[in-house]
């Protein structure tokens, strides 16, 4: 054995023997094999506008769903959904009872809320308003029931001519809440981000705000589109270092061109004229492979040393709704921005996160 040198002559057999037993019997002193890397692949499943979360050692995701409610999944990783719940179903009728959008979970003063777009008629996309879901008990996957519409307006004091609002955030600073969303400035207008104080999880207190325009590049622009029409939308809050990004998506969603943005908050007030800076180029841009890239989510690996990404992808070029969920690890540069690379490839292996555990195997046919 490479273990143990060649015995020399005056060391009899009887007392090599016993060594050589202890040295292959006993697990401690053996050489443990090295498991391969365990891998995944993408997509981990189908559905649009992911939002992911970490509390309490799990992750927590919500899709757009098309059984007209909002379900939860709860898994161990970033890159598998786990398990399916649904926790609020929409009304028969009703302002709310269609066409749900783009939920996110949040955990505000000890209570579970869902935000989510709703509206009166299935394909009725003018009339979506940001509605907000509370939880009956501390448990996020419990029965959540409809708490209020929130208002994405601009006459708080009388509530009056509500406004379109789909993609619906919340962000906290210096204390204070805000909603950030992507709304309208008017019934046909295009897109572009907006964001409100709070005074409590369902409760907008303050007339809306622009961030920024949503034609200050030629890449936000919907493909084609004749007289040039631009689009801002899911608005996602990135941090790190002590500075606060926003990412969101640019162009048109049901396009192939579908891309991510980066404002960059430089300002005390993120409601002040000029507190959000936005990057000249692309965050985040398509390739050949992987298309109509849109509406990231941000957390940690289970071991916290890792950044990951869940974001949806395009399943072909061509025009349309069907997508498919993706995670893959991103970097910071030396500058502080996010790196994230590019979109990684169907059916392409990437290394588990760190700190998740391989994918028990299937059991053995019988």
């Amino acid at each position: 054995m490479k273990f143990f040198p060649p015995a020399p002559a005056l060391v009899s057999a009887a007392l090599v023997a016993p060594l050589l037993f202890f040295a292959t019997a006993c697990p401690r002193h053996a050489k443990p094999a090295v498991p391969p890397t365990a891998t995944f692949t993408n997509p981990i499943g189908a559905g649009a506008d992911p939002w992911v979360m970490q509390y309490e050692g799990h992750y927590y995701w919500t899709l757009t769903d098309t059984d007209r409610g909002v379900a939860i999944w709860r898994s161990d990783s970033p890159a598998t959904l786990g398990k399916r719940k649904v926790v609020w179903r929409a009304s028969a009728t009703g302002p709310h009872s269609n066409d749900i959008w783009s939920p996110e979970l949040h955990h505000l003063d000890g209570r579970w809320y869902i935000y989510v777009a709703a509206a009166p008629d299935s394909g009725n996309y003018a009339a979506h308003r940001m509605i907000v879901l509370e939880s009956a008990t501390d448990d996020p996957l419990s029965a959540y029931t409809l708490k209020a519409e929130l208002y994405t307006g601009d006459h708080v004091d009388t509530k009056a001519d509500n406004r379109w609002g789909v993609d619906g955030t919340v962000f906290e600073r210096n204390g204070k809440r805000y909603f950030i969303w992507s709304g309208r400035e008017a019934p046909r207008a295009s897109p572009m981000l907006y964001a409100a104080p709070m005074s409590n999880p369902w409760t907008v207190s303050g007339n809306r705000v622009l961030l920024c325009a949503n034609d200050d590049y030629p890449w936000e622009q919907i493909r084609d589109s004749l007289p040039k029409e631009f689009l801002n939308a899911s608005p996602r809050i990135l941090e790190h270092g002590g500075r606060t990004f926003l990412i969101y998506s640019a162009s048109g969603s049901w396009q192939d061109t579908y891309k991510m943005g980066l404002l960059e908050l430089i300002g005390d007030d993120p409601l002040a004229p000029g507190a959000w800076r936005k990057h000249p180029a692309p965050i985040f841009a398509p390739t050949q492979n992987t298309f109509g890239i849109g509406h990231a989510s941000f957390v940690k690996s289970p071991d916290g040393t890792q950044d990951w990404m869940v974001y949806h992808v395009k399943q072909e070029r061509k025009d349309g709704w069907g997508r498919l969920i993706f995670a893959q690890p991103f970097r910071w540069t030396k500058d502080g921005f996010p790196d994230f690379g590019k979109p990684v490839t169907l059916g392409q292996p990437l290394p588990l996160p760190s700190g998740a555990e391989a994918p028990a195997p299937p059991p053995p046919r019988r």
